[in-house]
């Protein structure tokens, strides 16, 4: 099975079991051992809900810091477009780019730019794949469709991502400059852990390498103390606005021109679409637009503003802004930012071959049989089917159910 780094991590020391991350995780990715939570690598996708729901920040998320730029000859910041609504109303892109610059960047480039060039594009793939199409913007979502939802693989949509696109045409302009590679140092500002596990992977293509990711949230005092309370003069004229609409759900879809989609939020949300699209209750949508965080990518975890201020801000600075990129002269190179890479399928098995997996299942099922199936989690699982495969695949023992203790 492909190992995985994660960007969502545990202190053992600060957790002492109370379950609330137990009960919240969306994959069921976490157990109770020994009284501490344990995450199960292979069914995390990084989408933070244990971050949000630990009282204790036993979980956190592991990210670059700000001072990790100095390693590098050449620093280029890629900001997530939803750093332009934290700031409420001196969030103006062109002076918050300018207080990047002083926090040590040689270089801001405009996602929005490449944000347009995706948006050109996908709009001739969207209709080469099976309907709906889903997006692959959001990484947790990816590895949800990977985890949980292997048939809907087909679905996706073939094409790297905007931040992917920028890291390409960076390291290009400055290799072309005539920098090493290994002297471009490259950062995305996140709004999200999810973002941090995909750059990992992403380490492994020297092309499109990001050399790390900066949560919004670090860097947000900083700039706050940089623009001040009168740094409002400056015109919206260093961004697109089609770019713009990437940050909140629905945007992307707009962007690229799409009438008929859905937008969906929030992972466990986004688990019910993906059953009823593998179910074949949804067959008549373009498009689907997915996320794991609430409102979309204004609602990371790695955020400051609240998501729906944050949305609305968004779409007062769009209003004020009339232009976006030209991209035409990207209609000849289209392939370049196609993804052809085949990823490795990640889905959870029961067992290697299939005679394994059926007896595996029908233990399953009479386990499932003599449990209560209130799913409390005292056993330590967050529900009787998650603690059935447990018990199954060697991680726990049947006495471990509390009833089943009681009945001995």
């Amino acid at each position: 099975m492909k190992e995985f780094f994660h960007s969502v991590g545990l202190i053992e020391e600060r957790c002492i079991g109370c379950t609330k991350c137990l009960m919240n995780c969306p994959v069921e990715a976490i157990r109770i051992k020994n009284g501490k939570a344990v995450i199960y690598n292979e069914k995390c996708v990084d989408c933070g809900e244990c971050i949000k729901v630990c009282p204790y920040s036993a979980h956190i998320s592991i990210k670059n810091k700000l001072e990790d730029i100095l390693e590098y000859k050449i620093k280029v910041a890629i900001p997530s477009v939803t750093l332009y609504s934290q700031f409420g109303r001196e969030s103006n892109p062109y002076i918050l780019n300018e207080a990047l610059l002083t926090l040590g960047f040689d270089e801001v480039f405009d996602i929005t730019y490449a944000c347009d060039i995706e948006s050109e594009i996908l709009r001739k793939e969207l209709r080469k794949v099976e309907k709906p199409a889903i997006s692959t913007l959001c990484p947790s979502v990816i590895r949800l469709i990977e985890n949980n939802f292997p048939s809907l693989k087909k679905h996706l949509v073939r094409m790297i991502t905007p931040i992917e696109i920028s890291s390409l045409l960076i390291r290009e302009k400055y290799e072309e400059m005539g920098y090493k590679n290994e002297e471009i140092g490259i950062f995305f500002l996140t709004p999200c852990p999810s973002w941090v596990t995909k750059i990992s992977e992403m380490k492994k293509n020297n092309n499109i390498m990001i050399d790390g990711a900066i949560a919004i949230s670090e860097i947000y005092p900083k700039i706050h103390k940089i623009i001040g309370k009168n740094a409002v003069s400056k015109e919206n004229n260093s961004v697109s606005r089609t770019g713009l609409l990437w940050a909140y759900s629905g945007g992307q879809s707009k962007a690229i021109g799409v009438n008929d989609y859905i937008s969906v939020d929030g992972i466990k949300n986004v688990i019910k679409v993906f059953d009823d699209i593998e179910n074949g209750k949804i067959e008549d949508v373009d498009f689907v637009e997915a996320y794991a965080c609430p409102n979309g990518c204004v609602g990371g975890l790695l955020l400051v503003e609240n998501p729906y201020n944050a949305e609305r801000i968004s779409k007062k600075i769009i209003e004020k802004i009339d232009f976006s990129y030209k991209i035409d002269a990207y209609n000849n190179i289209e392939n370049k930012f196609i993804s052809s890479e085949k990823q490795d399928s990640t889905h959870i098995r029961l067992a290697d071959n299939f005679e394994s997996a059926v007896k595996m299942i029908k233990t399953m099922n009479r386990i499932i049989n003599r449990l209560p199936g209130t799913d409390c989690g005292l056993c330590g699982s967050p529900s009787c089917k998650a603690f059935a495969e447990d018990v199954v695949k060697g991680l726990a023992r049947i006495e471990d159910c509390k009833f089943i203790q009681a009945e001995v």
